[in-house]
């Protein structure tokens, strides 16, 4: 959880949704950016959310 995934393992919506939760403050911005999807604080508050939008 701590390490999050590779962006690269999700599909085109999955990349997109995960662009969106880096916007609603939900993903790391820089883990984004090196390719990583990586919760913040308030995304690990709604886990299961954020990933049934990445999946």
């Amino acid at each position: 959880m701590a390490e999050g995934c590779p962006l690269d393992l999700l599909d085109t919506h999955g990349r997109a949704a995960a662009g969106h939760a880096v916007v609603k403050g939900l993903l790391d911005a820089d883990a984004h950016r090196g390719g990583r999807a990586v919760l913040t604080r308030r995304g690990r508050l709604l886990a299961d959310a954020v990933v049934r939008e990445l999946t």
